[in-house]
């Protein structure tokens, strides 16, 4: 379960990378997606040197203190001069390594940054098992686990997180497993039910930063820009209890992001959120794990499907414990597989369908799924469906979704 590591420090970041992140931004501020423009300001200046950092804090003060109708023109030269000087601070020849950054060996560059080969778990009480399971994640992409409540996906996070050893199998996290804090470095895991802050939050995120070698103005620096990162600085001087559930899971994030880590592991991180702070919350993941400057393996468990579709690389499903290729259960279907809600009653709807190619039909709540053995497309149903005057309230095809892999024929 030891791989060697490379104690060298990151290279540099090429140009192209560099010219890509620029890119981003410029076209973000003519669009004026100031969020979006920010997030990447953020993320680069997490790297550069603590002046860097203070003055892109300082211009994150300027614009809190906007007026509401100031319009586009002060926000866009605002948000343009942040750019100019973090573009130039990434200039060849300027620095761009932390004033006091980690000992290299936490910085560990591989091709993957997790990797488990057959892995195993058993319990002896209630005789679940869950794999064997291959996983592997690079830096910069995120693996969504999928599944029914108690088929193994928070099992699998732990085992990924080191919190449980397998019974079988190796894990590889690019780093000696015997060494735990260097370990511990690497890995950050957020449960679904975090456990209660005491005190003050900001002391909480500055011990973070503090326990991972950033000390004086930089730890100051670090966590001010990691909670601008997240959209929390209007809840810098709440207690715990006075934060909601999704405000809760996002300084879980921000004390996580503290400790710099390559696999952010989280289980159920959509829970009890709206779908707008779902929506956001998603955004800010995906920004996270490919970010230009320290890219990270994500892997989150969710219920919610098509969410973790829209952002996820590549997705495991697990049935019973054990994962379901995804690819070669699509391949072996021919027809399309769709969802639908309709306001005609079943004895209405019965006769229709019956008039389709072979299928089967199945109800789920006021929710209809039809999954075709014969080739027949969405655009075929739901041509079919208007030329019978169907009165559809919500249509969805699921023929590449992984909500086909629970619907049972």
């Amino acid at each position: 379960m030891e791989s060697s590591i490379e104690s060298a420090r990151p290279p540099a970041r090429p140009q192209a990378t560099v010219a890509a992140w620029a890119q981003s931004v410029e076209q973000a501020i003519a669009s004026q997606q100031w969020h979006g423009a920010w997030r990447a300001l953020i993320d680069a200046a997490l790297p550069a040197e603590t002046a860097v950092q203070q003055s892109l804090l300082t211009a994150l003060d300027a614009w809190d203190g906007l007026a509401a109708d100031s319009g586009a023109e002060p926000r866009r030269a605002l948000v343009q001069q942040a750019f100019d000087a973090l573009h130039a601070a990434h200039a060849p020849g300027q620095a761009l390594q932390a004033d006091s950054a980690p000992p290299s060996a936490h910085r560990a560059y591989r091709a993957h940054c997790i990797l488990g080969r057959q892995l195993v778990k058993r319990y002896r009480r209630g005789g679940f098992a869950l794999g064997p399971v291959d996983v592997a994640v690079e830096p910069g992409t995120i693996l969504g686990l999928v599944g029914e409540n108690g088929n193994g996906k928070t099992t699998l996070l732990r085992l990924l997180a080191a919190d449980l050893a397998p019974d079988a199998g190796q894990l590889d996290w690019g780093v000696p497993a015997a060494d735990a804090y260097l370990l511990r470095t690497q890995l950050a895991y957020i449960p679904q039910r975090p456990a209660v802050w005491s005190g003050r939050l900001m002391d909480h995120l500055q011990f973070a930063a503090r326990s991972h070698g950033a000390v004086g103005p930089r730890n100051i620096c670090l966590v001010q820009l990691v909670i601008a990162q997240l959209g929390l600085r209007a809840f810098r001087g709440h207690q715990w209890k006075q934060l909601s559930s999704g405000y809760k899971m996002r300084f879980e994030l921000a004390r996580a992001l503290l400790c710099r880590p390559r696999v952010l592991l989280l289980d159920e991180p959509l829970a009890n959120l709206d779908i707008n702070a779902q929506q956001t919350l998603l955004t800010d993941l995906q920004s996270l794990a490919r970010s230009p400057w320290q890219p990270m393996a994500l892997v989150l468990s969710s219920q919610q499907l098509y969410e973790v579709e829209k952002v996820a690389d590549q997705v495991l499903f697990l049935e019973q414990g054990q994962p379901r290729s995804v690819q070669q259960s699509f391949a072996a279907m021919q027809g399309c597989a769709i969802e639908f809600e309709t306001g005609w009653a079943m004895a209405q709807l019965k006769p229709w369908l019956d008039r389709l190619p072979s299928h089967t039909h199945q109800l789920s709540g006021q929710t209809h799924i039809v999954s075709f053995h014969v080739p027949f497309t969405a655009a075929q149903f739901l041509a079919q469906a208007v030329q019978a005057q169907m009165p559809v309230r919500y249509f969805r095809d699921i023929t590449a979704s992984t909500r086909r892999l629970f619907v049972r024929d």
